[in-house]
């Protein structure tokens, strides 16, 4: 997927980290739009039907479609004219992973990739997390403590105007940041995604989103 992943799993064996790793090592083969031979890419090109896709490719096209219902078109896999599922698969990628770590006995963990954040915890362990202020890299702007759930961002201040508003097919740019905390990784990072790409709507949209919360930082730093 191309990007920084950390993760800690307090007691566990080395085989633990390989085949979580490994697992996002597979979606990424699978999925990556980077890599001419993957199955998103040559499902892109039209060299693979639909009928003839893998069962995982078909579940994360229909999560896409779900996500983009959901977020009222704000949260599209088509937004750039292609499917370009990336921006639902690394939240799952991450929830994937977590099942590898959780199905090897280890409950207590905290992984990490791209601004997206799962954190686990059957001791009590709090998990301390800094959300960075987009406008000083070297500044944190909040600080989190949980100890159950996924703190997700999206932004353009790492990635540059990466986020599409499909309303307008035009990058998203009202907002510096959003960063959506929640029970849920994947949830987390669609509504993250959703409210870049919606802007100032977003404060209003995050009010029917039970069980999320929202910090978002307007282009002019202003917080909402």
């Amino acid at each position: 997927m191309g990007m920084p992943t950390s993760l800690d799993i307090p007691g566990a064996e080395p085989d633990v980290f390989e085949a979580a790793f490994e697992r996002l090592i597979e979606i990424d083969h699978r999925f990556s739009t980077y890599k001419n031979d993957s199955e998103v890419s040559r499902f892109g090109r039209g060299e693979l039907k639909e009928k003839d896709i893998s069962d995982e490719l078909k579940s994360v096209i229909k999560a896409s479609k779900d996500a983009e219902r959901l977020t009222g078109g704000y949260f599209s896999a088509w937004a750039g004219g292609v499917f370009d599922p990336s921006g639902y698969v690394k939240g799952w990628a991450i929830a994937e992973a977590g099942k590898v770590i959780e199905n090897s006995g280890y409950k207590t963990y905290c992984l990490g990739a791209g601004g997206d954040i799962l954190a686990r915890s059957d001791s009590g362990r709090l998990w301390n997390i800094g959300i960075q202020d987009p406008l000083d890299r070297g500044k944190i702007l909040n600080k989190l403590s949980i100890t159950d759930g996924a703190v997700c961002t999206s932004g353009s201040y790492e990635r540059g105007a990466h986020i599409i508003n499909p309303k307008t097919g035009e990058p998203a740019n009202e907002l510096l940041s959003v960063t959506v905390t929640g029970p849920d990784v994947i949830m987390a990072d669609i509504l993250a995604t959703a409210c870049f790409a919606m802007g100032y709507k977003a404060a209003e949209f995050m009010k029917r989103q039970k069980g999320y919360q929202a910090l978002i930082i307007r282009n002019r730093g202003n917080n909402l």
